[in-house]
């Protein structure tokens, strides 16, 4: 250890390596394993359909999924292949009410142990890929029949051509048909949508659980861009409490307008709000080269930067909607999952180089290289929000 202290080339480099190792496993740790239904419709109207879902965890026992992972080619096919049937029988897409049929185009399983498996802290996610043609359609919803159980509750969402942002619909053991998701691009079915949205009644299905888990996924690991931020303040020169009192007031700011945004108090388009966003995170980085402590003025900053997060936050919760009879008690609860996501990134950081925030080397070799790649993300994701 004391060679490697000695020598930060070294700890870069070590640094670098086991970011690369635990990347591909901080996508699969999730908080739930939950079950993800991702759709993309191009403009030619053909959809991919991804499922992730957890198989030893539900429709295969864990013995039988880690043999599989275990089996290459037609081998593998046919010991998956009743779970394949299964899922055509129960899984059903229904484009304006009729009955689709998706082709299966391919399949990815893998697993790092039996006892993984067995473990659903440590989900081993199967992935399924599909094609369905929705030519002609306007509404397409998927249904999960009774007799399916997954992991849950199960996310969908989906990607159109032409819309700035994507439908989500989450189904529970509860609820297993979704609401229409809208093919049309059309700003007034977007804003139909939107308000049907609102009326969207949920659960009886651990709905503690589920919201704070929504929440933490929106931080960990999909909100990649208010990641970027609160690592931002993490990189900036001092100690614990100047980076406290920083999260702290941006954790005020962003629940502020998480709530006067859901209440419809105050509302602004995301086409403004995104861009934003990304100059915020340029901003800090920006503001970390040059400050070598907490300028007071900066608290206010992040604080004002906070507001704007906390509206990116009600673009997410407006797109999945909060159930009428408990939403103040869901809204707190997806403000809670992401205020544990904004501590997760903060922990992980700290375990992979604050133990050497006190090294002399440690602002030139970690924290400024750190800070430029996340201006330059930044600065990458302000043009091409504005280029949209």
């Amino acid at each position: 250890m004391t060679k490697i202290l000695k020598h930060p080339s070294i700890l870069i480099k070590t640094l670098m390596l086991a970011c690369c190792l635990l990347s591909g496993v901080s996508v699969r740790a999730h908080m739930l394993n939950m079950t993800n239904i991702g759709i993309t419709v191009d403009a030619e109207q053909q959809a991919v359909i991804t499922l992730r879902i957890d198989l030893g965890q539900s429709l295969m026992t864990a013995e039988d999924y880690w043999i599989a992972t275990q089996a290459i080619g037609l081998e593998q096919r046919t010991l998956l292949q009743p779970t394949l049937d299964q899922l055509d029988r129960d899984l059903t897409f229904l484009l304006d009410g009729r009955v689709q049929l998706p082709k299966l185009t391919g399949f990815k399983i893998s697993a790092i142990s039996l006892a993984a498996i067995q473990n659903p802290l440590t989900p081993q996610m199967a992935t399924l890929y599909y094609h369905l043609d929705v030519s002609g359609g306007s509404n397409l919803n998927v249904q999960l029949a009774d007799q399916l159980e997954i992991p849950w509750p199960c996310l969908m969402k989906i990607d159109i051509v032409g819309q700035a942002l994507p439908q989500s619909r989450l189904l529970t053991n509860v609820d297993r048909l979704s609401r229409d998701t809208l093919l049309s691009s059309s700003a007034g079915n977007l804003e139909s949508d939107r308000l049907a949205q609102l009326a969207y009644s949920w659960s009886r299905l651990t709905p503690e659980f589920t919201w704070v888990a929504v929440g933490f996924q929106h931080i960990v690991p999909n909100g990649l861009d208010h990641m970027l931020f609160i690592l931002g303040l993490f990189f900036l020169a001092g100690g614990w409490r100047p980076l406290l009192l920083q999260v702290t007031g941006f954790t005020l700011a962003h629940s502020l307008t998480l709530g006067m945004s859901m209440i419809g108090i105050i509302s602004l388009p995301m086409s403004i709000v995104e861009p934003l966003i990304a100059l915020s995170i340029v901003y800090v980085a920006i503001d970390n080269l040059f400050a070598t402590k907490l300028a007071r003025w900066r608290l206010v900053i992040v604080c004002l930067f906070g507001l704007l997060h906390g509206l990116g936050f009600a673009s997410v919760l407006a797109n999945i909607g909060l159930p009428q009879d408990q939403f103040l008690l869901s809204l707190g609860l997806f403000n809670l999952g992401v205020e544990l996501g904004q501590l997760a990134v903060i922990a992980g950081a700290f375990l992979m180089v604050g133990w050497f925030r006190r090294q002399t080397w440690y602002q030139s070799n970690i924290a400024q290289p750190a800070t430029i790649a996340i201006a330059g993300t930044g600065a990458y994701w302000f043009l091409k929000r504005i280029a949209f």
